[in-house]
């Protein structure tokens, strides 16, 4: 069994250490929110400080907001980093970017530690059933370490080494502008079906049964039906983060996403309204908010 250190216990964080633990690795925990690390107390150390993890571990394995945060935690002070010794191994399934995550694969490597970008796709249920899908960036050398604790939290036949360091970055940012702009384009067609008088039930079977969105219909339907988008799977402010960070590195590549940044600026509009802790399909009850025929069509009666 691996040591291991894990920072980063919010909503996906947390069942991804307890499985950990569940498979009987030695773990130890930090979290900028302490009760959240001592909420595992029970089955894993709890750390004072990034640096004190990294220094009880042989793997350590972060699970952050995002590129700031990354860096932060990794290379400030006490940071991961600082704990961390040759031969050590540090798997990343935060959301950053590609800079990021070869910004610290650089500063590790020159202390003998290996890097792994790890990002995941999926929320809180598939995290604490371990069928995550994770794209996964770095050396052949490196990711066959992690590639046992990786299938420990996703599914082994949705994990793939898609390329060198800073490629599982490159292929999250690709699922979640797809994803983000699906979600926009359900709830957009939900609307547009309520204004013209259909129930949201009938809406809403047309779409699972007839579109290509079928799976986004099927997951969310429950929360377009009765608008009620708390209890998050995904945070609608974290979509935000991820579509533009698509578009800045569609950017810095000389190039432009502008279906992807018009699906950033509605997210971002829904934010503006409140929305941001709530879940990302929650634009689709910031749309609704801009149309203001919408209770008075014949399916209300």
């Amino acid at each position: 069994m691996t040591r291991v250190a894990f920072l980063g216990l919010g909503r996906m964080g947390a069942p991804m250490a307890g499985r950990l633990s569940d498979a009987g690795h030695e773990l130890v925990v930090w979290s900028r929110t302490r009760a959240h690390a001592e909420a595992l107390a029970g089955r894993a150390e709890v750390a004072g400080s990034p640096a004190e993890a990294g220094a009880r571990a042989e793997v350590a394995i972060t699970m952050l907001t995002d590129g700031g945060a990354l860096e932060q935690v990794v290379l400030g002070r006490d940071g991961l980093a600082g704990g961390l010794g040759s031969g050590d191994l540090l798997i990343d399934m935060s959301t950053t970017g590609p800079g990021p995550a070869r910004k610290v694969a650089g500063a590790l490597e020159e202390r003998g530690v290996g890097f792994v970008d790890a990002p995941v796709a999926g929320s809180v249920g598939p995290a604490a059933e371990g069928t995550l899908a994770v794209m996964v960036g770095g050396t052949d050398e490196a990711v066959g370490r992690a590639r046992p604790l990786l299938e420990i939290l996703g599914d082994p036949e949705r994990t793939w080494h898609v390329g060198p360091v800073g490629a599982g970055q490159a292929a999250k940012l690709m699922v979640n502008l797809v994803l983000g702009g699906v979600t926009a384009a359900v709830a957009e067609g939900f609307t547009l079906g309520r204004l013209l008088g259909l129930s949201p039930d009938a809406a809403l079977d047309v779409l699972e049964g007839a579109s290509v969105a079928t799976q986004t219909v099927r997951s969310k339907r429950d929360k377009l039906r009765g608008g009620d988008y708390g209890d998050p799977g995904f945070r609608l402010a974290l979509m935000h983060k991820d579509l533009r960070l698509a578009v800045d590195a569609a950017r810095a590549a000389r190039a432009s996403l502008p279906a992807t940044e018009r699906v950033a600026e509605l997210y971002a509009g829904a934010k503006g309204r409140g929305l941001a802790d709530q879940d990302y399909a929650a634009v689709a009850a910031y749309l609704a908010s801009m149309a203001p025929l919408l209770d008075r069509s014949p399916a209300d009666g």
